[in-house]
């Protein structure tokens, strides 16, 4: 009848008619112990689709003490002795409950190994890590709520130059005795002191890599035959996951180390090529001047001067480079947000209240440029967090195909020095002497009680970009 239909509850309102015809068959047909016992007790199969197991025990037992109780009324006969005539019906029962207890727990058994393997699947679908314990806690989550929450341990061992991996003491603690008691063979049940002096139960499996190098253990906290051949194989797909992902942990750090060492060939190549053959031309110049100014010769001295001074520049600009090329913090920020970092920095915690705003931008900006202006606002903000007892800061960083400007502004005690005494006294002079040196000029005004302002302007390069 459930395959004549296609809805569950109309499929679920004929059972009780399949049972009730079930019982008209019984009570016409021989009683309890006739051929269609059976097909009564099939209906009870079909009704286990529609309830679960705790609600199925306890209805089907209502139903199967009822059976007799009905059946023998029917026939008109007295209970015990109607019993006593079918007593083969307690055997049709036991049978009954005998199979759906088998079916029940095979029923356990395989949703949890469903439920496993779908734990398996999800694990494996987990983002790679470079990090290789964050991929060894996964790892050791993933085993131990596949076997029912045992204590699971990857441990890893020491690196060829000697150097130990970085995992917890417990880790560290296993793994220093296995190196003092190495355990013979891949596989094995052994026993090891814990830290406490008790004697823990392992599973033990050697990691190794697909030439055989071991690199660690995997330790399971169980006894012997406890695991199951299932539970064995999931361990086994989850540790697959974990040795692939452990391979390409190893071939990106090979790579990055390799990167690594080119970097610093083509960096010391460069060195050699460039600022050691310019060291070597001033100091030939040197030797050079010095024996002119011997000689009491200047019009010989000044074009070696000159020379020197363009290859000391040019030397300077080289050694600049090289070190925004290692540092590499050009390449990774932009001058406005390294200057909003900053910022925040110097007026976290202070009670000053920032107000940093930003007009335009470029998409490249002179090297030289960039420094000035960072290293001016730092310079004026600090003298603000030292000197100005402000409540509120303000720094405008404007740029323009024409120039850069700049204004920082606070509303602290201000002062009544002129310009010149207060750039000496403030500690900017070198900042804007740097400025100057960039064809920029500064304003600084100020006035007690009203606050001070600084004003910053240095014009740009028409061949840079600007957006």
């Amino acid at each position: 009848m459930i395959y004549l239909h296609a809805s569950r509850r109309l499929a679920a309102a004929f059972i009780p008619v399949d049972l009730l015809f079930g019982l008209y068959l019984l009570a016409s047909s021989g009683g309890i112990d006739g051929p269609f016992i059976c097909y009564s007790l099939s209906g009870l199969f079909l009704l286990k689709r529609h309830t679960t197991w705790k609600h199925y025990y306890p209805i089907t037992l209502v139903y199967l003490l009822l059976l007799p109780i009905i059946v023998g009324l029917l026939e008109e006969e007295a209970l015990p002795r109607y019993l006593r005539e079918h007593a083969v019906y307690v055997i049709y029962v036991v049978i009954f409950y005998g199979v759906i207890m088998a079916v029940h727990m095979n029923a356990r058994n395989m949703n949890a190994h469903f439920r496993s393997l779908a734990h398996i699947y999800t694990s494996a679908g987990l983002e790679p890590h470079s990090d290789l314990q964050i991929i060894v806690r996964q790892t050791e989550a993933a085993l131990s709520k596949l076997l029912g929450g045992r204590d699971v341990w990857i441990c890893a061992n020491a690196s060829d130059n000697g150097h130990e991996p970085e995992q917890s003491w417990m880790h560290t603690y296993f793994a220093n005795c296995l190196r003092n008691n190495p355990a013979a063979g891949t596989k094995a049940y052994i026993r090891l002191p814990s830290p406490v002096g008790e004697l823990t139960p392992l599973y033990l499996r050697k990691l190794q890599m697909p030439d055989e190098t071991d690199y660690g253990w995997l330790l399971i906290n169980t006894d012997e035959h406890e695991l199951s051949q299932l539970q064995m194989t999931y361990v086994q797909l989850i540790l697959r996951k974990f040795m692939s992902d452990y391979d390409v942990i190893n071939q990106v750090n090979a790579i990055r180390t390799r990167a690594v060492a080119a970097e610093r060939d083509y960096i010391a190549q460069d060195i050699h090529d460039g600022i050691a053959q310019e060291l070597f031309f001033l100091s030939v110049q040197l030797f050079q001047l010095k024996n002119a100014v011997q000689k009491d010769s200047p019009s010989q001295a000044l074009p070696i001067l000159a020379e020197l001074e363009t290859k000391v520049k040019e030397s300077h600009r080289n050694i600049r480079k090289f070190i925004v090329d290692l540092k590499g913090e050009k390449r990774r920020f932009n001058l406005r947000d390294a200057i909003e970092n900053m910022l925040n920095r110097m007026t976290a915690n202070s009670g000053v209240t920032l107000v940093f705003r930003s007009n335009g931008w470029v998409a490249q900006e002179k090297i030289e440029i960039e420094e000035a202006l960072y290293h001016f606002i730092e310079e004026s903000v600090n003298n603000v967090m030292k000197h100005a007892e402000a409540k509120r800061l303000q720094v405008t960083l404007e740029v323009t195909s024409v120039q850069w400007t700049v204004l920082v502004s606070d509303d602290g005690k201000g002062m009544d020095w002129g310009q010149t005494e207060l750039t000496g006294k403030l500690g900017i002079a070198g900042m804007t002497n740097r400025i100057k040196a960039l064809n920029g000029s500064v304003n600084i005004h100020s006035q007690v009680a009203e606050g001070t302002t600084i004003t910053a302007a240095i014009p740009r390069e028409r061949s840079m970009a600007y957006v």
